[in-house]
């Protein structure tokens, strides 16, 4: 099984080349290439260079022995604005796309849109309509689309929704809408827990349509991309029922690759402790892989 996290806070701090070095003496084998919220965005994604700087990056990567396992559009697109290229920031999104792509990942995790109005069947309309209209550059690609439960907000609250994909049956149904071998599911365990209470209940209920995944912990109220507390023995301030979510996993015969999205543990670390770091998030995504094995 692939051991991956996602590299966001890692890549600021060490770059496109060094960062491969970081992971292969962490022990890890995959990394989930996030190309949202990228300070540099003009000077890689949207440089005219970009799909050579990919190709330099694939190469390196190769050699270092680390798979990019997936990927992780930007997710600027709101409500109201025009699906294709002549928008921006939907341009942006078919753009990580392509550039994904030649990273060698086989899929990118796409959000779906929030509308402004609390009715589940216009969610999930409008953004099966988003997601048919990039359908077209995933197949010219040739890269998945992957769909991921969200915990989209109620509108000046703290409290997650359901709106956003972020049920089992929407997460499922979704998928079944959509209907091509060019879509996939991320099932995000963080946000299973924030909007239903019941991470273990919603994998269950994803049976056949998980074929990746956001691994994080959290305290049910606050998306906060923790490192999955294993010992719920011990103290906790978060709780993500990680045993029963493995069992869960068990179930399903999950053999995707083992993510961890804990990025802002991550960021709370500073730079002469990142290694150690790294070595603590691999030695957990093997715990959690060695346990789907029993």
């Amino acid at each position: 099984m692939i051991l991956s996290v996602e590299n966001m806070p890692i890549r600021r701090r060490l770059g496109d080349k060094r960062i491969f070095d970081y992971y292969r003496l962490a022990g890890l084998t995959g990394m989930d290439f996030d190309l949202c919220q990228m300070k540099d965005w003009d000077d890689v994604v949207g440089s005219p260079r970009y799909l050579e700087i990919a190709d330099e990056i694939r190469e390196y990567a190769k050699l270092q022995g680390i798979a990019i396992s997936q990927s992780h559009a930007p997710f600027e697109v709101k409500y109201g604005m025009e699906f294709d290229r002549s928008c921006k920031k939907y341009d942006d999104v078919v753009r990580a796309m392509e550039f994904a792509s030649r990273l060698g990942a086989p899929m990118i995790v796409v959000h779906s849109i929030r509308l402004p109005e609390d009715d589940l069947q216009a969610h999930f309309d409008y953004n099966l309509k988003y997601y048919r209209s990039l359908l077209p550059y995933a197949e010219r690609f040739g890269i998945k689309i992957a769909v991921e439960n969200l915990g989209g907000r109620a509108p000046g609250t703290n409290d997650f929704t359901q709106f956003c994909l972020g049920s089992p049956e929407m997460f499922c149904g979704m998928q079944e809408a959509l209907n091509s071998p060019m879509v996939c599911g991320c099932l995000d365990i963080g946000h299973a827990n924030l909007t239903t209470g019941d991470a273990p209940g919603f994998i269950r209920k994803s049976r056949g349509y998980v074929q990746y995944l956001h691994v994080h912990d959290n305290d049910g109220r606050y998306d906060m991309h923790q490192m999955p507390a294993l010992n719920e023995d011990g103290y906790r301030w978060t709780n993500v029922p990680w045993k029963e979510v493995l069992s869960a996993l068990r179930d399903i015969d999950y053999s995707g690759p083992m993510n961890l999205e804990v990025y802002r543990y991550i960021d709370a670390m500073p730079d002469e402790h990142l290694l150690e770091v790294m070595k603590l998030a691999a030695s957990v995504a093997r715990t959690m892989a060695l346990e789907l094995e029993k």
